[in-house]
C-alpha cells in the first residue's frame, strides 16, 4: 500500500529541503519506540516525514520563522498529538532530565567567507564551518539515552576528522552511513551510537 502524500509547504524565510536534507532523511534508521529530537528543524520536512515512524517527536529551531513553518506543517498533516515544536538555541530549552533515543541535525556546515546571503544563518557553521556542530555534539551527548543514536551532516570541505574525534571523545563511535557528491564537495552523514 502506498504511503499517503504529505502536505508540506516551505516558507521563503527558511532553508528549503535540499540534497543534504534528503540524504539525512534517507540515512536515518528509526525504531517504533524511538523518542526523536530534530535540532534545526527548518521547514519541518524531516520531522513530518519521520513523525509517524517513532513514538514521539520533538522539533526545535532557534529561528521563529522555522518554528512557525514546522508548526504549520505538523498541523497541516494532523500530527500535533505526535510532535512538539520548540524554539531553542540548541539544547538551552531542555534540562538534563530530557533524554532522547534519536537526535538528528542538519547544521549550517559551510566555512565563513566574504559572501553574505539572507540564508547565512542556515548555511554557515562558523569560521571553519564546524564550530556549531562541535557545540551541538558537546550538548547533545547529555540528552542522549545509552545506546541512543546521533545523526549529523558534515561536508568534506570542513574538518570531518575533527568532528569524528569529538564524537569519539563523547563515546559516540562515529560511522559514515550516507554520502553524496555535490559539485566541489562530498556531503556525509555521520552516525554516532552512545556506547553502553
Amino acid at each position: 500500500m502506498k504511503e499517503p502524500r504529505l502536505d508540506i509547504r516551505i516558507s521563503s524565510e527558511v532553508y528549503p529541503p535540499s540534497a543534504d536534507t534528503y540524504l539525512l532523511l534517507d540515512s536515518v534508521e528509526t525504531n517504533p519506540d524511538d523518542v526523536l529530537l530534530e535540532v534545526g528543524c527548518g521547514s519541518g520536512y524531516i520531522t513530518v516525514n519521520l513523525c509517524e515512524k517513532v513514538m514521539k517527536t520533538v522539533a526545535l529551531d532557534i529561528f521563529d520563522a522555522a518554528v512557525r513553518n514546522t508548526m504549520e506543517n505538523v498541523e497541516r498533516n494532523h500530527l500535533q498529538n505526535r510532535c512538539d515544536v520548540v524554539q531553542s538555541d540548541l539544547f538551552s530549552a531542555f534540562t538534563s532530565r530530557y533524554k532522547f533515543s534519536l537526535i538528528i541535525f542538519n547544521p549550517p556546515y559551510l566555512p565563513q567567507d566574504e559572501f553574505k546571503t539572507s540564508l547565512d544563518h542556515a548555511l554557515v557553521g562558523g569560521k571553519t564551518g564546524i564550530e556549531l556542530t562541535e557545540e551541538f555534539l558537546n550538548q547533545a551527548v547529555e540528552h542522549l539515552q545509552l545506546g541512543g543514536r546521533i545523526y549529523v551532516i558534515v561536508t568534506s570541505i570542513s574538518d570531518v576528522e575533527k568532528i569524528k574525534s569529538v564524537m569519539t571523545d563523547h563515546l559516540l563511535a562515529p560511522t559514515i552511513v550516507g554520502q553524496s557528491s555535490l559539485f566541489f564537495e562530498r556531503i556525509l552523514v555521520l552516525r554516532g551510537i552512545l556506547e553502553k
